[in-house]
């Protein structure tokens, strides 16, 4: 799994299908060229349900394939990265799983997972975000010290200091990108996992990759009933 920092908003990314102009990315185990190798589709739950397409590609040396996550799609959630962002800012201001759960439209339940994730991560990724805005120019030390917020703090900097050279971005997506997608998926992996894919697609430079065009997608799976996570 490689994320990438895609520039199409998260509707304009499902309306172009297979026709998504992913980065040409070096494989993340050996370093090796890539090459298109299928992909899939899957349900992404944003302001609206969509339907994105996930390239993949396949390292031309090693055989090793990996799916290119754009930066908005947590592995294995329904919700985008952006939805479990809102709810994650939402928690560390004190606002309940219930309140937080009524104002986004999403079952209890899942808030509380993502709430408890958030908080097993949470010491790992502000070490590694604020490794990253430092590295990108962030200078400011006015943190909170408790944990979540202070998690929350990191992430928002790091957002701050990438704008500052990119433009504006979902602060959320920057988080994602620089723990390779590792900091909101469902498992009790650190989040520094990520590192070595994630800071490579940081400094990969979009590119439309060459070849031949997308092969067929993988059939559609069944859409999650509403309390998935």
């Amino acid at each position: 799994m490689i994320v990438w920092s895609s520039p199409l908003d998260v509707s304009t990314y499902a309306g172009s299908g297979r026709d998504v102009g992913p980065p040409a990315v070096r494989c993340p185990a050996c370093g090796g060229p890539t090459g298109r190798w299928s992909g899939y589709r899957r349900h992404l739950r944003a302001d609206v349900l969509l339907v994105v397409f996930v390239p993949r590609v396949r390292c031309r040396d090693c055989g090793r394939t990996d799916a290119l996550l754009p930066w908005f799609v947590v592995p294995y959630r329904y919700d985008s990265v952006d939805v479990i962002g809102a709810a994650l800012d939402l928690s560390v201001t004190g606002l309940g799983v219930r309140r937080i759960a009524a104002a986004l439209g999403r079952p209890e339940t899942t808030v509380r997972e993502w709430c408890r994730r958030f908080g097993r991560v949470a010491a790992d990724l502000t070490r590694v975000v604020l490794a990253e805005a430092v590295e990108r120019g962030w200078s400011g030390f006015d943190l909170p010290t408790a944990s979540r917020p202070r998690a929350a703090a990191a992430v928002a900097a790091l957002a701050s200091a990438w704008s500052r050279r990119r433009g504006p971005v979902s602060a959320w997506r920057v988080a994602a990108l620089v723990t390779g997608g590792t900091l909101l998926a469902p498992n009790t992996g650190s989040p520094l996992a990520g590192m070595a894919v994630s800071r490579q697609m940081a400094g990969t430079p979009r590119s439309q990759p060459g070849g031949d065009p997308w092969p067929p997608a993988t059939p559609l799976k069944p859409s999650p009933s509403g309390d998935t996570t």
